[in-house]
């Protein structure tokens, strides 16, 4: 007797339902959701009209989905209005999205199961191929389950030979120095050429060195002078705080005169200036505490097919980024699943990460020439420097030597560069508007 394919059209129902309820919930199920995750014939029209309506920018209603079905002549073959607004009915609310998407993934993957052992079992009673040529089809078969649905499959080398060729041809039309998104500081743009698509770079340093600032430094320099699309996300401070440290960078206006509100006419000026600068951004800030990996890919996806598009993400920082509940309690592994995630993350948008690290407190206890922070001293390194295409260091001799009003002398560590040379960069750390400037080049031309 035949059975029952594995599938829940109750699920299916109810993503559907979701589709009607709200934009954000449409924006998630037509990411991450694929047709072949229907076993209804009616449920994967539906979704395809649903889809294809959002695509084309038009209001996902009954009226609009059945208008569309009547189209193809395919609204009877669905069940009609009746089974329209029984869909809509099928769910109060978007609440339970993730899932009702899980169920019919897992279904979807047992039925390709299914269907490929068939295949298999098809093969060996048959007896026709040679035993190793029937061992490497059923092993290529049952891993395309997950090619299929998770991933995309290996490419020959002469499928990607044209997107080189064209890239490099482009590249030497438009005679540009630098190939990858500059960060504003000239001899950091000189040793990586820009920071290119689809890396990870770490930033580490001491507490109080400044790495949030040279962050947002970065983020700004890329948004302001580039005109870059830059998501920054913030686990340790608010939205306004973050914005407010835009202002003293950007308008050069001393933090402590900005967090009092004591500005004078000359700070009222540069307040003005700046806040017309950051106006003319493209400028994204979350303070969302303890996000996951997914749900940053959620928000940069939407971001990159936005009109805005995405150019960098910044993590601030990598530690306080929340992971499955697959290793709680195992700290190295959590951090480790993270870092790993974060490069999935740059891969799929085809987009730089920089994320901010932690040190280990051995870095402390070191004195002398040995006090510079190395790899090793990434805290719950676990991936981290596996992962990292980069991996910068923000060094200074004078560690908490300096009050806050003077200027510091900081040194940028590049201690890996997976495509590139290491080395060292000078810079000025402006404690008081927490600016970095280039060191060398504008020292001599004063």
């Amino acid at each position: 007797m035949a059975r029952k394919e594995p599938q829940n059209l109750e699920a299916e129902m109810s993503i559907l339902g979701c589709a009607f309820l709200e934009k954000n919930a449409l924006d998630k199920i037509c990411d991450e959701v694929t047709e072949d995750m229907f076993y209804s014939d009616a449920n994967r029209e539906i979704f395809n009209v649903i889809k294809k309506l959002h695509t084309n920018n038009i209001p996902i209603d009954i009226t609009s989905v059945c208008n569309e079905l009547d189209k193809t002549k395919s609204l009877a073959k669905v069940g009609g209005v009746e089974y329209i607004t029984e869909i809509i009915e099928s769910v109060p609310s978007t609440a339970n999205l993730n899932y009702y998407i899980k169920i019919i993934f897992e279904k979807s993957v047992l039925r390709n199961l299914i269907s490929k052992s068939t295949k298999i079992q098809e093969e060996c009673y048959n007896e026709q191929e040679d035993l190793v040529e029937i061992v490497e089809n059923a092993e290529r078969n049952i891993l395309s389950v997950y090619n299929d649905k998770m991933g995309r499959s290996i490419k020959k080398v002469q499928e990607i030979l044209p997107q080189i060729q064209s890239e490099i041809e482009t590249l030497a039309s438009s005679k540009q120095e630098f190939t990858g998104l500059r960060t504003g500081f000239y001899d950091l743009d000189e040793k990586t050429r820009g920071l290119q698509k689809k890396q990870v770079i770490i930033l580490a340093g001491r507490p109080g060195c400044g790495k949030s600032a040279f962050a947002l430094n970065i983020a700004l320099n890329a948004a302001i002078n580039n005109k870059n699309s830059v998501a920054f996300f913030s686990l340790e401070m608010g939205a306004e705080e973050i914005t407010k440290r835009m202002f003293t960078s950007v308008g050069q206006i001393d933090g402590d005169v900005l967090k009092t509100g004591k500005l004078k006419n000359n700070d009222w000026k540069k307040f003005n200036e700046a806040m017309s600068e950051l106006s003319d951004t493209k400028l994204y800030v979350d303070d969302t505490a303890g996000i996951t990996v997914g749900e940053i890919r959620r928000k940069c996806r939407k971001l990159k097919n936005s009109e805005s598009g995405l150019d960098l993400i910044v993590i601030d920082y990598l530690q306080l980024v929340s992971s499955s509940s697959k290793y709680a309690g195992q700290r190295v592994q959590e951090v480790s699943e993270v870092s790993r995630d974060i490069k999935k993350l740059a891969m799929e948008l085809e987009v730089p990460v920089i994320a901010l690290a932690q040190l280990s407190r051995s870095v402390e206890q070191r004195k002398g020439s040995d006090s510079k922070p190395k790899l090793s001293d990434l805290r719950e390194s676990g991936s981290i420097e596996q992962d990292a295409d980069i991996v910068l260091f923000l060094y200074s001799e004078e560690y908490g030597k300096y009050e806050a009003n003077l200027n510091r002398k900081i040194e940028l560590l590049i201690a890996k560069h997976r495509a590139g040379s290491t080395g060292k960069v000078d810079l000025i750390f402006q404690m008081n508007t927490g600016s970095f400037k280039n060191y060398m080049r504008e020292e001599e031309s004063e």
